[in-house]
């Protein structure tokens, strides 16, 4: 189940994406269950895209400090 973050909501910059017809039907699938837009469901999977690969810069962040402590 998604978490819907409130700074998610009107936004206001467009584009065109293409998808997949496999991953379009999943994106589908989750805006119905979870009663949002489709917009709405592929913001918040980008958003959680964005906090994950923060979350691995910060480990990779964390391992280059302390390789260089070794040093």
């Amino acid at each position: 189940m998604f978490h819907i973050d409130k700074t998610l909501l009107n936004p206001n910059i467009s584009i065109t994406i293409r998808f997949t017809p496999i991953l379009y039907d999943w994106l589908k699938k989750v805006s119905k269950r979870e009663n949002i837009s489709l917009n709405q469901t592929v913001l918040q999977c980008c958003k959680n895209s964005m906090e994950m690969d923060m979350e691995d810069d910060d480990v990779i962040s964390e391992k280059k400090g302390a390789e260089k402590k070794k040093r």
